[in-house]
């Protein structure tokens, strides 16, 4: 295909215009040149000067709702430009610019699918503080919202007034408690594993005490020392309990001054001061001085239980408790006791025994 020459443009330019006033409006002005394979060159345009600022635009005045757009006003004049309507069929708006309408598409959303409506669960409550509402997105879930509170302390309100007086209730008829055994005193109602029922209470009661003054002041001199092997300080009586009990020696102390070579001991037994079971004991040193008095802490000299027979003191029996100071070391030399700072606690233990 031969290149066409100037004298083909030339002869074969056409040039079509369109109104110019219409040149905005219609984006055409054509330039046609013929055979394709041409082209033709123009020269670019200079930019113009800035026009000048425009009128400011109407503002928009909201009218009312239509639903086609048939319904909208047709009297309006250039000073209603601004009007604005909602159709609610095409989902546009159309706004009077003073001489006609023009339209806005898709004004209007569309109505969504309805939501779930949430459940809402009252969650931890905690007093004090300023008071405040948070969500517990742990406890949350899509359609359940957790909220935990914080609430302050208010303030304390007026007494109320005295309520009515209550029907009396009767224990032994409640279907847990089994009082088929009527209780003796000292007993409570215990669980024993199916029931409510009496049964000793295994507290101690107590304490019994003995102070300085009850302890008898020792001297014994050289003379006839070696014949002493032991001398019986203190005793304390406890009364009868309604419940079998074993006595727990809680804590005591005698003073005793001791020579070179000898040394005593403490012994707290009950019932006997010689062969009553040893419920205490406390050792001494040899050469005691007076500030290092003997301290008395509990004692068994054999295992021990709940259930067992060892220092049981048998329900409504009285007994004694002694304290007797016994020579441990040496033979002869002259030693004293003194009142001061003597002590004895026991209290009386409940034992399985007297259940």
């Amino acid at each position: 295909m031969a290149t066409p020459t100037y004298n083909d443009l030339t002869t074969q330019l056409r040039l079509r215009w369109v109104d110019v006033e219409d040149v905005r409006a219609t984006q055409h002005a054509v330039i046609e040149v013929t055979p394709d394979a041409a082209y033709l060159e123009l020269p670019r345009g200079r930019k113009g000067d800035k026009g000048d600022k425009g009128d400011p635009a109407p503002p928009l005045l909201w009218r009312s709702l239509v639903t086609d757009r048939s319904q909208l006003p047709r009297d309006l004049q250039d000073v209603d430009a601004g009007a604005a309507f909602a159709d609610t069929g095409s989902k546009s708006l159309w706004v009077w610019d003073g001489s006609q309408y023009f339209e806005v598409p898709d004004f209007i959303g569309l109505r969504g699918e309805p939501g779930v409506t949430p459940r809402v669960q009252i969650g931890s409550v905690t007093p004090g503080g300023a008071a405040s509402v948070s969500v517990n997105q742990a406890a949350s879930t899509e359609d359940m919202f957790v909220l935990d509170f914080v609430l302050p302390q208010g303030p304390r309100g007026a007494p109320g007034d005295k309520g009515d007086p209550g029907t009396a209730s009767n224990v032994s008829a409640s279907p847990d408690v089994d009082v088929s055994r009527p209780p003796v005193p000292g007993e409570a109602l215990t669980w024993n594993g199916l029931k409510w029922a009496p049964r000793t209470v295994l507290s101690p009661v107590g304490p019994f005490t003995l102070g300085p003054t009850d302890f008898t002041s020792v001297d014994q001199g050289l003379i006839g020392s070696g014949d002493v092997t032991e001398r019986l300080v203190a005793s304390l009586t406890i009364p009868p309990q309604p419940f079998d009990w074993r006595p727990v020696v809680l804590s005591g102390l005698v003073k005793i001054q001791t020579p070179f070579g000898v040394q005593f001991n403490a012994e707290v037994r009950v019932g006997n001061a010689q062969q009553g079971d040893v419920v205490g004991y406390g050792v001494g040193k040899v050469n005691n001085k007076w500030d290092e008095p003997i301290l008395i802490r509990p004692h068994f000299p054999q295992a021990v239980t709940p259930g067992s027979n060892y220092a049981v003191v048998k329900a409504n029996t009285a007994t004694t408790i002694y304290v007797t100071l016994k020579k441990h070391m040496g033979t002869i030399g002259a030693w004293k006791t003194d009142r001061e700072w003597c002590s004895l606690t026991v209290m009386a233990q409940p034992t399985i025994a007297g259940v």
